[in-house]
């Protein structure tokens, strides 16, 4: 290892609070945190947690035999969608392939449904929220030819118990600057763990009926609720439940379904249209502090992306009114 590269990752061990690296051993699932690890940290030895725990097999949430349309399909009840929202999203996830990619353009689905673009980014975001990451990117895998299993980051057992796949860490020497890596690290998978086990604790807490099988559907938890109950910024916790899964009792979903981003997303272009209709000067950032405001936390680049949709939106309303 270089002095170049041995003096950051001494720098990272003696500074707790780097935020970069804090946010890889929130953020990343078990399986990437691991390669991660492996390849920045070569000096310490690492593992995931070993079969006896039942968290390390793979979980059958889907296979080579079921398309990203079946899977899709399965996940869409738990959005509680009306007759006719449901109607569209069947129609949207059947034109979508194998990585995620929508087929048809937005422009053809508003039309064929009468529906606003609005209403058709609000579906959109909703079949997001269940749905693997990357949809609507093309970004998908694990489906079609390249099918495979998935590794939950957390268990939910049938006493209701929840346990986390952990990641054990091993040091072996004398060497003082090396220690101090291990110990930062021990630090960081152990704060890792404690924020997935309390996110655990609280969907079951919200969720006990869902998961002994009495409902259909699972109670939402606000990403901003979730953040005060465990004195966590909002983006930590968002960082935490992306791309992860959990497998539960009643089947395995990625923890994104008991999490309200949907919820969330459903007020959100609403709010923004108002906020560019009054002031349609306003900046990408003045327009993040004013959603932060109302308790929908987004990156400014997120902002923008949304912005132009609702920017679409407003410039085909005055169109209308002009004509």
């Amino acid at each position: 290892m270089g002095a170049r590269t041995m003096r950051l990752r001494l720098d990272l061990s003696r500074e707790f609070s780097n935020r970069e690296i804090f946010f890889k051993f929130v953020e990343l699932p078990t399986g990437e945190l691991l390669e991660f690890l492996k390849d920045s940290f070569p000096h310490v030895s690492l593992d995931a947690e070993d079969e006896e725990t039942g968290l390390s097999g793979t979980s059958r949430l889907r296979s080579g035999e079921k398309s990203l349309q079946e899977e899709l399909m399965e996940l869409i009840v738990l959005l509680r969608l009306d007759e006719e929202e449901e109607h569209i999203a069947e129609y949207i996830i059947y034109n979508l392939d194998d990585s995620g990619k929508l087929l048809v353009e937005k422009r053809e689905i508003c039309e064929k449904f009468s529906i606003t673009q609005e209403k058709l980014e609000n579906l959109i975001e909703a079949i997001k929220s269940v749905g693997p990451e990357g949809l609507f990117e093309g970004c998908v895998s694990g489906f079609g030819e390249s099918a495979s299993y998935v590794r939950p980051d957390l268990v939910i057992r049938d006493d209701l118990s929840v346990q986390v796949r952990e990641i054990a860490i091993y040091f072996g020497g004398f060497n003082k600057k090396i220690e101090k890596i291990f110990l930062y690290l021990n630090e960081l998978l152990q704060r890792r763990k404690e924020i997935l086990l309390s996110l655990g604790n609280m969907i079951v807490r919200k969720n006990v009926n869902f998961l002994l099988g009495k409902s259909s559907y699972p109670n939402k938890i606000k990403l901003i609720d979730a953040a005060e109950e465990l004195e966590l910024h909002v983006s930590t916790v968002s960082r935490a439940v992306s791309a992860k899964y959990v497998k539960t009792p009643v089947g395995t979903f990625p923890m994104r379904v008991f999490f309200g981003r949907n919820v969330e997303v459903k007020f959100l272009l609403p709010l923004l249209c108002e906020l560019l209709r009054n002031n349609p000067n306003s900046t990408d950032e003045e327009l993040r502090r004013s959603l932060k405001e109302h308790g929908i936390e987004l990156s400014r680049r997120t902002v923008n992306k949304y912005r132009n949709i609702i920017g679409g939106i407003i410039h085909e309303e005055r169109s209308v009114s002009e004509r």
